[in-house]
């Protein structure tokens, strides 16, 4: 299923709309590394985007550790990333750093073309841990990602080539 899903984000890459798309992002990032820390941490290590911000922060105390930071994707794109982990779930949201768009004077990038979308769509299927449930809406799409042991709700805000925002919200019920 990971082959499957980085060639998707291969076409996604190389299609002819905008340069920064954030849909190939958001599930480079936040979809295929955001089920668990160590995924994540992995993905930095291997140079695919950077740390711009320390993480984790980690709770003094045993339970939960919590912590996030703002990486720094190649399309000079800005994601959020907060996770919560307890004894037996975890717990992330993972934001495109919207405002930082607009300061950025960069919301032409927000554009995507009909071809980054129906990848980022079979991207979702092609790296779901299950089954995925797919619900439009005048303001946007929601993803509902449900597998075994994963739930997963993939949000893009805005028109099919105008997008406004993306976030992702992952819950992992883990096993010790």
């Amino acid at each position: 299923m990971r082959f499957l899903a980085a060639a998707v984000i291969a076409i996604l890459m190389s299609g002819e709309g905008a340069a920064a798309c954030p849909l190939n992002d958001t599930l480079k990032l936040c979809v295929l590394n955001g089920q668990n820390l160590a995924a994540l941490q992995s993905g930095v290590e291997q140079g695919d985007w950077t740390v711009d911000e320390p993480s984790p922060v980690v709770n003094p105390t045993a339970e939960p550790r919590t912590g996030g930071g703002t990486y720094q994707m190649p399309s000079g794109l800005q994601f959020h990333f907060r996770f919560q982990e307890y004894r037996s779930l975890f717990s992330a949201t993972c934001a495109l750093n919207y405002f930082g768009v607009l300061a950025d004077n960069r919301s032409e990038d927000l554009r995507c073309s009909s071809a980054e979308f129906e990848a980022f769509e079979a991207g979702l299927a092609a790296a779901s841990v299950g089954s995925v449930t797919t619900e439009r809406k005048e303001s946007g799409t929601a993803y509902l990602i449900e597998g075994e042991n994963t739930w997963m709700k993939v949000v893009v805000v805005g028109k099919r080539n105008d997008l406004l925002n993306t976030w992702v919200e992952t819950s992992v019920l883990t096993r010790r």
